[in-house]
């Protein structure tokens, strides 16, 4: 059984990592100590079949499952309702948090909508009579969890609507594309940046939504990352979306390799 939603619950940052390829990677990210994985669909070759199998060995391994579904919110129109098939299908997989990067108020509360619906098959779980059925339209707060993903300036200027939806609970920044839409790519500690995430923050905390983002590319040693990460934390982030596992293995590890070059050359 995760923990995440106790950290959450008790205040505490929960840590996860993107993940871009299969379930191999996810025991060594649960002993590594991260409290969730985040499949991520919508850039990789991660198809359904491996997302399942992702989602079964985090349920082995004790920690959360968090995947970001495929999405276009900079071309695809703030009224484009496909997303809102893939956001069902992960949830009929028995995956409790699904995420997407949303274009408008409009795609954010239509997803909303969908995590409230009882259809999970794809987890084998299906209604043998009428009892069964109700108990199925009234899961746990925690069985299915919707996150809009913030990072297109359209999502940006709907904010305040979005953190209107009821029944949401978290709130994703997504920093880069979320930098890069304020007019400062890739300039994370810009103020304006800061300023941005802070009234998010200020106005997410009043409506007791959570709010998630990720560290960013910039960061790429240990000091770094700790640095970063205790800033999130100290501007009102729970939860942090680490680089994805790949990348933190080529940084740390590409270190590691061009010492012992230095030592046996």
């Amino acid at each position: 059984m995760s923990n995440f939603f106790q950290k959450l619950d008790s205040g505490q940052m929960a840590l996860g990592v993107w993940l871009k390829s299969g379930p191999s990677w996810v025991s060594t990210i649960a002993r590594a100590g991260f409290d969730f994985v985040r499949p991520d669909m919508m850039f990789s070759s991660i198809d359904w079949r491996e997302l399942d199998h992702i989602n079964q060995a985090a349920l082995a391994c004790g920690i959360a499952t968090w995947v970001r579904v495929p999405a276009n919110p900079w071309l695809s129109g703030t009224s484009q309702l496909q997303v809102t098939v893939d956001v069902a299908r992960a949830f009929s997989l028995g995956i409790p948090i699904v995420g997407a990067s949303i274009a408008s108020v409009e795609q954010a509360r239509a997803c909303q909508e969908v995590a409230k619906d009882w259809h999970r098959s794809g987890a084998g779980e299906y209604p043998s009579s009428t009892e069964t059925f109700e108990a199925m339209n009234k899961k746990s707060a925690n069985a299915a969890v919707f996150v809009p993903h913030i990072e297109a300036e359209t999502a940006i200027r709907e904010i305040d609507e979005i953190l209107s939806i009821d029944g949401l609970r978290i709130v994703m920044l997504a920093m880069t594309d979320f930098s890069q839409a304020l007019g400062f790519p890739f300039q994370y500690d810009h103020p304006e940046v800061w300023k941005a995430l802070d009234g998010i923050v200020s106005k997410a905390h009043a409506r007791g939504i959570i709010v998630a983002a990720n560290m960013g590319y910039a960061y790429r040693t240990p000091d770094q990352i700790n640095e970063r990460v205790k800033k999130l934390y100290e501007h009102g982030v729970r939860i942090c979306l680490m680089q994805g596992a790949d990348s933190m293995f080529e940084n740390l590890a590409g270190k590691v390799v061009s010492d012992i070059r230095e030592t046996v050359k």
